[in-house]
Formats: C-alpha cells, sequence, structure tokens
C-alpha cells in the first residue's frame, strides 16, 4: 500500500469509529505523535511517544470535543511521506488542521499536528 493509501484508511477508520482496527493495524508500535505546544496548556500538547501513550492521549478527545470529525480535503505525498489539509469540526468547530505523517510497513510512524489549537480550544467543552 502506498503511504498516501495508509493515511487515507486511517482517517476512513477514525472517522467510521473502528478504533480497533486504527489502532489495531494502522499505528505503528513505536509511533512518535507531535502535537506543539505547551503542555499543560492543551490537553493534547507534547510528543507522544509509543502505541500506548498515542492512544491514551487520542482517547481524550471525547472527553473535549461533542461530534469531533477529521475530513481530509487533499493530501501530498512523497516516498513514506504525507501531508494532509483536514476539515476539523465538532459541536462550536470548523476549522482546517494540517497534519504530516511519516509512514514505515504500511503504519504510521509519525505524526505531527499543525492544528488550530485557538479555535479547538475555544469549542472544548468546559
Amino acid at each position: 500500500m502506498e503511504a498516501k493509501e495508509v493515511v487515507q484508511k486511517g482517517y476512513d477508520l477514525f472517522g467510521s469509529g473502528d478504533m480497533e482496527t486504527f489502532f489495531g493495524e494502522i499505528i505503528h508500535n513505536d509511533i512518535t505523535w507531535t502535537f506543539p505546544g505547551e503542555e499543560g496548556k492543551h490537553p493534547l500538547a507534547g510528543v507522544h511517544k509509543g502505541k500506548e501513550n498515542f492512544i491514551a492521549n487520542m482517547s481524550k478527545i471525547p472527553e473535549y470535543w461533542d461530534n469531533f470529525m477529521v475530513t481530509p480535503q487533499a493530501m501530498i505525498s512523497e516516498g513514506n511521506k504525507v501531508f494532509a489539509l483536514v476539515k476539523g469540526t465538532a459541536d462550536g468547530m470548523d476549522t482546517m488542521f494540517g497534519h504530516y505523517f511519516e509512514v514505515e510497513n504500511n503504519q504510521m510512524k509519525v505524526m505531527m499536528t499543525f492544528d488550530d489549537t485557538l479555535t479547538a480550544f475555544n469549542a472544548m467543552k468546559k
């Protein structure tokens, strides 16, 4: 599978709520997810290493946003690297995100999010 196809499959699984397959098949055991920002100021900020840490942090999303959804609008792929322009929505949020991936063995091994943190923060459940 091409890197772009792996990333698209990841968004499809995430969007359908099939987290078991998403975490089990698409996420590399040694994933590193970087969510820029000062830890403690945004609940997802930090460098999250390893599948268990990734799962623990991704699992926080429903705690903070109702009806959260990410929908790829465009992807650029070069070798094992993919950049996705993503529409991010939730109750009180409608914005654009940028997500960067590196794929290894048909799994996401690196993810960096470049999200509209202000809009996302303002839409968080208080």
